[in-house]
């Protein structure tokens, strides 16, 4: 048994297999692979990575497995998918994601998938009397029973440990959760997991942090255009084989961003950008209240046609005497929580989290007025981009 020291939970102590998996190559890649992507351009702390993200989640894991006595090979399995629910992951985390799953189709849930099954991760679990299979249903969400609820699920390990240490490195006050008392007030029934009555409003405090993390720091405009710019690089990159997609999953950042500067021409020049913080401004943002439900649904269609959209991402540059890929357009997927869906047990009965909390009814209302699409252009361009973004929403 070790002990580490981490800022966010104090001491966390580590079991002999928990140790071995650590010293695996696929954990230790984590601590290349930063926790927010390209975040800390907007917050210089935020430079945390998935590795101990991961020990923190595996953490929490082991004090919820204690709390609802879970014997040792429960406890095992639950503190193991935690540990291992980001191996996955690619360079600069969910920056990158989007570009993964459209060039290989996978996620980096996929990824992490084989790694637990091809890997040493593999004969490490055997060795211990664990099923690599098991672990694999329970981080998928394959594993509909408590204990597949500990680490996939509305309230989950996972997002119980990244909000509040993604605001403890970022400095923002949003992530303030009572994890003691929602632990605490978790138990099995009917083979599931819930919140008690009595942990009502710590659940409702992780939504309320949801809520206010999401246009403050996990879509900061900031972090937004960044990762606009990182995207279409990457596909210059992967057009110029520069990068092949279907090993981007096996980078970490320095890799990633060693292959991107070892580029010329318009890839050399995002990189550069972004390692100087020169980034693209906005020269356009639309709100939910200012776009018709039908611009909104035909601007979520375009983003699932990538390549439409890249066409005409260059005809606007080209309009405004700019090369390709220097007016991009930046349509998020609408927010959504699943947190409202989170078990709560009600007297006798095990109702939603929405059903019960009319708090949480006006944040899912409220979540609306945080989407917003972006348009953006390098800074001496801006006015005229703006102009042309108009005229194409407006046609949309």
């Amino acid at each position: 048994m070790k002990t580490i020291r981490d800022p966010i939970h104090g001491d966390i102590r580590v079991t002999e297999l928990e140790l071995e998996l650590v010293d695996t190559r696929s954990l230790q890649k984590l601590r290349r692979v930063k926790q927010l992507g390209t975040t800390h351009l907007a917050y210089p702390g935020a430079n945390h990575t998935r590795f101990e993200h991961s020990i923190g989640a595996a953490h929490l894991a082991f004090l919820i497995a204690q709390n609802l006595k879970l014997n040792e090979q429960e406890t095992n399995e639950v503190c193991v998918a935690a540990l291992l629910h980001d191996i996955g992951h690619g360079p600069l985390s969910h920056s990158t994601e989007e570009v993964l799953e459209k060039y290989t189709g996978y996620k980096h849930e996929d990824y992490t998938q084989k790694l637990i099954k091809e890997s040493e991760l593999s004969d490490i679990l055997r060795e211990y009397g664990i099923d690599p299979n098991t672990i694999i249903k329970l981080i998928m969400g394959e594993d509909k029973t408590y204990r597949g609820r500990i680490i996939t699920s509305e309230i989950d390990v996972d997002r119980m440990d990244y909000l509040v240490r993604d605001a403890h490195y970022t400095g923002v006050a949003y992530g303030v959760i009572d994890l003691e008392r929602l632990i605490h007030t978790l138990e099995i029934k009917n083979n599931s997991l819930v919140v008690t009555e009595r942990g009502l409003h710590a659940a409702e405090a992780l939504l309320v942090a949801r809520f206010l993390m999401g246009p403050t720091v996990y879509n900061h405009h900031v972090k937004r255009i960044a990762d606009s710019m990182l995207l279409r690089a990457i596909d210059r990159a992967i057009e110029e084989k520069l990068i092949d997609p279907k090993e981007l999953h096996t980078m970490d950042d320095i890799e990633f961003f060693s292959a991107l500067r070892d580029s010329t021409g318009y890839v050399n020049d995002i990189v550069n950008r972004i390692d100087n913080r020169r980034l693209f401004k906005k020269a356009l943002i639309k709100g939910y209240n200012e776009l018709s439900e039908r611009t909104q649904q035909k601007l979520l269609e375009l983003k699932e046609n990538w390549r439409t959209l890249q066409k005409i991402e260059n005809e606007l540059a080209e309009s405004v005497k700019l090369n390709p890929g220097y007016v991009l357009i930046d349509i998020p997927r609408k927010p959504y929580f699943e947190e409202a869906s989170a078990l709560i047990a009600i007297d006798d009965r095990v109702v939603s989290l929405n059903e019960v909390s009319p708090l949480v009814s006006v944040l899912i209302n409220a979540q609306q007025l945080q989407w917003t699409i972006g348009i953006y252009s390098p800074k001496e361009k801006v006015d005229h981009v703006k102009i042309i973004a108009e005229k194409f929403l407006s046609s949309v």
